[in-house]
């Protein structure tokens, strides 16, 4: 499918995939802090109930069974970061596709500077001043004014 796509809507789907990959990511990332905030929450306030009812070995392999559930869910964010590091891919390629098309745009297309900076080149030639442009079609108006009132 993606070779079928003209250069416009591939850009777009990369700019919607990264779009989307952030969105979900910082979503995912906020949930498992809030998981983790909950569990230690949990934990903190087990460890007053177990020291109550006599229970802390009970509470102790709770706290090293919870920290084994993070550390694996930290690990699997850990090797997650590949995943993201395909943006930076495509935001690379993204740049790359935009300096070439800005290169080759460059070959092709030629534009005069404008006046206000071709008048501070050393080799410019006279442009007029916005008074002098208005000056000389205020002439021309009212040339045109003279002439076709004779007529």
């Amino acid at each position: 499918m993606a070779t079928s796509m003209n250069t416009s809507e591939k850009v777009t789907t990369c700019l919607d995939f990264i779009d989307q990959r952030l969105e979900t990511t910082s979503e995912q990332t906020i949930q498992i802090a809030e998981m983790i905030i909950d569990d230690i929450r949990t934990l903190t306030q087990g460890y007053t109930e177990a020291i109550k009812t006599n229970q802390l070995s009970e509470h102790a392999r709770q706290v090293r069974d919870t920290q084994m559930k993070w550390v694996n869910q930290l690990h699997d964010i850990i090797l997650e970061q590949t995943n993201r590091d395909l943006n930076g891919q495509v935001i690379q390629a993204l740049q790359k596709f935009a300096n070439d098309l800005n290169r080759k745009q460059l070959d092709y297309i030629d534009f005069d500077l404008p006046s206000i900076v071709a008048r501070a080149q050393p080799n410019h030639l006279e442009y007029l001043t916005q008074d002098e442009i208005e000056h000389l079609m205020a002439d021309a108006t009212y040339e045109n004014l003279q002439s076709s009132s004779h007529h």
